[in-house]
């Protein structure tokens, strides 16, 4: 449990650098081409690894509240809560994306 959480939040990180450095580049003057690399390097590597995270940070976080198997698999300490906080945060924000992306997906197909 302590390796999925460590990886999703490493994934976490690791997008959004991605995403900066992806994005910092680019100014109202940059050529077409520029943005067009720019969205097709966040649609095929920074969005699966957001989605990589979610998928593996949103069911540990869940399951990481039963306290048997916080000792079973040792997760104990304040590095390790401090590391699954960090996580519960991230993984409530993936779940308010989801939320309003669904919405927006209804909504306009509702209108339609």
């Amino acid at each position: 449990m302590r390796s999925i959480q460590f990886l999703g939040l490493l994934a976490s990180i690791m997008s959004v650098l991605c995403l900066f450095w992806a994005l910092a580049p680019l100014s109202p003057d940059s050529s077409a081409s520029a943005e067009g690399a720019s969205g097709l390097f966040l649609m095929f590597v920074v969005a699966p690894l957001f989605g990589f995270s979610a998928l593996l940070l949103i069911p540990s976080s869940i399951a990481l509240l039963n306290v048997k198997l916080r000792a079973n698999t040792y997760f104990c300490g304040k590095f390790w809560y401090g590391v699954w906080g960090l996580n519960s945060l991230i993984s409530i924000g993936y779940v308010f994306v989801i939320l309003y992306v669904g919405y927006i997906y209804l909504t306009l197909k509702v209108s339609n």
